[in-house]
């Protein structure tokens, strides 16, 4: 597709981002609301303030201000309030990136949801730099400036490309395990102690469990569905909305089963976001023009 036609139907700042900043705040949020210090972060001796702060790990929040690990909770936790909420954008979107970076860099048992937040969220900048919303559910008023909008489109393509390598690389790694390749992995993952189905689900479900056709199923389902993903998020807008369905189910199933909340949600808002920007070719024309705090409409 040419750059131009691409750019012309193109409009960031639809429900589809709105959605996808709220879920993604919305997993880091509870994270940090249910989960006390002493599971976030690895004290001991030789590290009392729990958090390593060596390279770019110095510039988290926790490091910055170690001595009060309370005021840094409390600091992120209102970001990412106002970001769920959907409030001013523009003020809101690089602050949520530095408490997604914060958290991925300093939290010692990561869920591989928080480095997906980071660069997701960073990747959310350039559009809402520009966007003068108070909410984010509302209808844009202006267009954004053209170097806005290409910058805001380089962005949407990068992230579709960064969505494809996670999924891709997801896939094709679990072959590289006899385990997966067998289809019997996902026997060992539902009767895991630690990361494993709850006692009482595992209890309802273990009937099934020694019979291969459903533990293969679900296995190879499982790479099946990553490897194709990998592939529709790069494609059309039809596409995207095909990964959307089976990445809802899949990761849907993960928080479902396996308790993985924060993850599955960071993932279900990524897919989310690949969806936005489809607002119909010319849409962007036809938003009024703010001057001050009137409007007027662009005549085409």
């Amino acid at each position: 597709m040419n750059v131009r036609v691409a750019l012309a139907g193109f409009e960031p700042r639809d429900m589809a981002l709105a959605l996808g900043r709220s879920i993604l705040a919305l997993a880091t949020l509870s994270v940090l609301l249910f989960n006390p210090d002493d599971v976030l972060f690895a004290y001991s001796s030789e590290l009392p303030s729990g958090v390593q702060c060596d390279g770019l790990r110095v510039l988290s929040i926790w490091c910055l201000n170690g001595h009060a690990p309370s005021v840094s909770r409390i600091f992120a936790v209102i970001v990412l309030i106002l970001v769920v909420v959907g409030y001013r954008p523009q003020w809101t979107c690089v602050p949520h990136w530095y408490v997604t970076f914060s958290v991925a860099a300093s939290i010692s048992v990561p869920n591989g949801g928080d480095k997906v937040a980071q660069i997701v969220t960073l990747l959310f900048i350039p559009a809402c730099l520009s966007d003068r919303r108070r909410w984010h559910w509302t209808r844009p008023v202006s267009a954004l400036p053209p170097k806005g909008l290409g910058v805001a489109y380089a962005a949407h393509i990068t992230l579709r490309i960064q969505a494809s390598i996670i999924y891709i690389t997801a896939g094709v790694s679990k072959l590289f395990f006899a385990q997966w390749r067998d289809g019997t992995a996902m026997f060992n993952v539902f009767n895991d102690p630690n990361f494993g189905l709850a006692p009482g689900l595992l209890q309802t479900i273990a009937p099934a469990l020694p019979w291969f056709p459903i533990v293969a199923a679900v296995t190879w389902g499982a790479v099946a569905a990553e490897l194709v993903m990998g592939i529709l998020v790069l494609g059309s807008q039809g596409m995207r909305y095909l990964a959307l369905l089976l990445g809802g189910m899949l990761h849907g199933a993960i928080i479902l089963l396996l308790g993985l909340p924060s993850f599955g949600l960071s993932m279900i808002a990524l897919l989310i976001t690949l969806c936005a920007g489809a607002s119909g070719s010319g849409r962007t024309a036809e938003l009024p023009l703010r001057t001050d705090e009137t409007s007027r409409k662009v005549v085409t």
